[in-house]
């Protein structure tokens, strides 16, 4: 399907309307596709310089005016010849513009990310790179953006290269110890210790990758406790909007509702939830039921305490949570005269007048991924393969620590593999296709 001999053409583009829409040919009779389409197409085109040109359908009447920009292989993003042509961003033009430039037997539709897919087999990007331009093109928060974009500039391409350059050499000395144990004697002595430093630096890659997905899925923030907490006017405050119902009658709430905010640039999906009583209805019962079920899938939860509870009754409301982090707050500190002894213990904020609220949005961030900095793994497939990775490395630890070097030998290996798949040194067409297949049409 992906074929380096193929000319292919799509829009490069978005589908709403726009001031400017780019469609872009890839290929090697991608000059001779775009004089079909171009009046007066010049027979010798200066790569990389913008011209202004009349664009044609085909009885030579003109659809559009706009500028195409030649990029000679191998200088071009796919290392063919590339042709890419800008005009107004009228969606219906684009899609007659490219019906045209389709007409012809030597050309075709591109596939999702073939272009992308192009510059990858090509050299010009690696995977992390190719990846990092999916993501950055569905980025819907500033942590995404700033994470994808470290990606793309090769930061944790040179992380993993700081880990595989002394696993290779690891593995090289273990190898000349097995093979030549009279002339290398004393040479595996320090191998659990070297071992040692590449565990601590591959799990501190892990534990950057757990940050980074929840930056790029973004986090799960519940609210929940007791009824008549103020758990919807802070929910209606967080979110700037009035979204959740609001009264003074207990058990207002009988359902969750969700909002999608963002915190510092970090995307959020903000949850309110019933309140939690011992003698609800049947009704009321169901929501509390969807209150405990969001809880379980929640990042970060915040348990709203009343004016007056018992420990008991905090112990309990905590133990809903489960391991879901909780952070307790007084939700009605504008009422502070009616709160207990406890309440300089945890954070006091009032949804009603925005007391404190700043303070809980700080809070929420350090909570769920430490800060919204741009983090150098944002993919679930690079934070398998590291596990993996720091599996097989950690059974090699064990291992040198009892004097088996070549099962420490094989398990390197291992980790080595794992690591490679991430940047594409190994990794299955099947992995491949899966990948370049949640890009759009044009990248």
């Amino acid at each position: 399907m992906f074929s380096q001999q193929s000319t292919i053409a799509a829009i490069a583009t978005g589908h709403a309307p726009g001031g400017i829409g780019v469609i872009r040919i890839s290929g090697p009779r991608a000059l001779n596709v775009a004089s079909r389409i171009i009046a007066d197409f010049p027979s010798d085109p200066i790569p990389r310089r913008a011209s202004l040109c009349r664009i044609v359908d085909g009885a030579n009447q003109t659809l559009n005016e706009g500028l195409f920009i030649y990029f000679r292989a191998p200088h071009s993003y796919t290392a063919d010849d590339v042709v890419e042509i800008q005009m107004h961003g009228a969606p219906r033009l684009l899609q007659l513009t490219l019906q045209r430039i389709l007409e012809a037997d030597d050309v075709r539709l591109a596939e999702p990310g073939e272009f992308t897919r192009l510059a990858f087999l090509a050299g010009r990007l690696d995977l992390v790179k190719a990846e990092a331009v999916a993501d950055l093109i569905s980025a819907e928060s500033e942590a995404e953006v700033r994470s994808a974009a470290a990606q793309l500039s090769g930061q944790l391409r040179e992380r993993l290269d700081q880990l595989r350059r002394p696993l290779v050499e690891l593995q090289a000395d273990i190898e000349g110890v097995l093979e030549f144990p009279d002339e290398a004697a004393d040479a595996d002595a320090e191998v659990p210790e070297r071992i040692d430093r590449l565990v601590l630096a591959l799990q501190s890659l892990v534990a950057d990758g757990h940050r980074g997905v929840l930056i790029r899925r973004g986090a799960k923030i519940v609210l929940y406790g007791p009824v008549n907490a103020g758990k919807s006017t802070l929910f209606n405050r967080l979110i700037g909007a009035d979204r959740a119902i609001v009264d003074a009658e207990p058990g207002t709430t009988r359902d969750t509702l969700e909002a999608r905010i963002e915190l510092d640039g970090l995307a959020v999906t903000l949850v309110d939830t019933a309140g939690l009583r011992d003698d609800a209805e049947r009704i009321e019962s169901l929501g509390i039921a969807r209150t405990l079920e969001g809880l379980r899938g929640a990042d970060v939860a915040i348990l709203l305490l009343p004016s007056t509870f018992s420990p008991e009754q905090r112990s309990q409301w905590l133990g809903l949570a489960g391991a879901v982090r909780v952070i307790e707050i007084f939700g009605k500190s504008d009422l502070r005269s009616t709160w207990n002894s406890l309440d300089e213990t945890f954070l006091s904020v009032s949804g009603e007048t925005g007391q404190g609220v700043d303070a809980l949005r700080t809070r929420l961030v350090s909570e769920t991924v430490g800060s919204t900095g741009a983090t150098a793994i944002t993919s679930e497939r690079h934070l398998n393969a590291l596990k993996r990775s720091l599996q097989s490395l950690e059974r090699a630890q064990i291992a040198s620590r009892h004097a088996s070097l070549e099962i420490a030998g094989g398990e390197i290996t291992q980790s080595l593999i794992a690591l490679a798949e991430i940047t594409g040194e190994d990794v299955s067409n099947e992995r491949l296709d899966a990948i370049f297949s949640r890009f759009c049409i044009g990248k």
